[in-house]
């Protein structure tokens, strides 16, 4: 596959007009390895940068111009420490329509993940999670970790885009295992449809609960293989650039944080940063801020260590809690380097989980009460043997 046949070049020196890139620039090191990088193969690279230049399917218009305006802020940034190898793919080729944008990145995602690549996409409306979806559709346990103030999803026979983009990702992926909604705000999604997503055995993280006890959120991402996040999640006055910006929201630090978990994640393989919109963003305060954003998830990236009690239980340590209720142990590991928890879950003969989870689910257990995670997979592959 010529990965590169997708794409429209980047021109770095659009970016250099005011100050050459000097050895303290991320700039200077991306255009460096992208300038190696030959037709149809990515070299080394660990991340792959792809701006998207649409915003056909979304009302926020203007977020066509969010690559060029986060790249010029990404690329001053600092370098980082250690070696990381980040290539800047370019803009991907609108196509003709709507389909063929959403098969291209279909592919591009189909070609990074098999290669090993990270992928963060930048700009464009939040209906491009649909195309990006649909390069997981045969992964049986692909979950989809969503921030955004509201659940976009349909309340009628509306043109699908991206205010309703969740519904036809439900559509398309009847299987769908797992999604998590982090960062809504209860005032503007119906009681109905957090009903529904509940029936659904899938997760709303409230703003309000996400403040209350943010590390939480840390085990939601770390199993999570794609983020999609709508700048819109972010309080007006931390980030404007939008046509309809919220007066409540995620403070610029908890974004950064938000963003810096999801890069630890080692099964965390794509990042969309989408509906940021320069035409609302006179000072550049939003692209600045998608560009710092981005900055964080690389510098996690560097961080991410390879550990899964699934196929190495050899760094972990093992805690068996006697469960009177259930008749059998639960099985936690404990992680010591990186003080993270997981979960073994059994939920019937030959069927097995083996999550990412909280240490108060430990404690949970400890008290002799089944832990919220247990619960949730336990009705998950009940719903999903129906």
């Amino acid at each position: 596959m010529d990965l590169l046949h997708y794409f429209e070049p980047v021109d770095f020196e659009l970016f250099q007009t005011e100050k050459k890139f000097t050895r303290q620039n991320l700039g200077y090191y991306i255009e460096k390895l992208t300038l190696q990088t030959t037709p149809g193969q990515t070299g080394k690279a660990q991340v792959a940068l792809a701006g998207i230049p649409d915003d056909r399917k979304t009302p926020n218009k203007g977020t066509s111009l969010a690559p060029a305006e986060i790249r010029k802020y990404l690329y001053r940034l600092s370098n980082f420490d250690a070696d990381l190898k980040i290539i800047d793919l370019g803009n991907l080729k609108p196509g003709k329509g709507e389909n063929d944008l959403y098969f291209a990145l279909r592919d591009v995602v189909d070609y990074l993940r098999e290669a090993g690549v990270v992928t963060i996409f930048l700009g464009g409306g939040q209906d491009l999670s649909v195309g990006i979806a649909r390069a997981f559709q045969g992964k049986d346990d692909f979950t989809l970790s969503v921030i955004d103030t509201r659940v976009d999803t349909k309340t009628s026979r509306e043109v699908s885009d991206a205010t309703n983009f969740i519904s036809r990702i439900l559509r398309e992926n009847p299987q769908l295992f797992h999604l998590q909604f982090i960062g809504i705000q209860s005032h503007v999604v119906p009681p109905s449809l957090l009903n529904y997503l509940k029936e659904q055995t899938f997760d709303t993280l409230h703003l309000g609960q996400l403040r209350d006890q943010f590390a939480a959120v840390e085990p939601a991402l770390r199993n999570t293989d794609f983020l999609s996040f709508d700048l819109a999640a972010i309080k007006q006055s931390d980030a404007s650039g939008h046509f309809d910006p919220s007066p409540n929201g995620l403070y610029s630090e908890e974004a950064c944080r938000l963003a810096r978990y999801a890069g630890l994640s080692n099964r965390l393989s794509v990042f969309g940063l989408f509906e940021v919109n320069p035409v609302f963003d006179k000072s550049g305060l939003t692209a600045n801020l998608a560009a710092q954003i981005v900055w964080y998830f690389l510098e996690a990236v560097i961080h991410r260590r390879a550990e899964d009690p699934k196929t190495d239980k050899a760094p972990f340590s093992m805690y068996y809690v006697e469960m009177e209720e259930m008749g059998e142990p639960m099985v936690f590991y404990y992680h010591p380097a990186t003080n993270r928890w997981w979960l073994e879950i059994h939920c019937g003969e030959g069927i097995s989980w083996t999550v990412a989870c909280h240490e108060n689910d430990y404690k949970q257990a400890c008290q002799q009460e089944i832990p919220d995670t247990w619960w949730k997979y336990a009705r998950k592959t009940d719903r999903l043997s129906k």
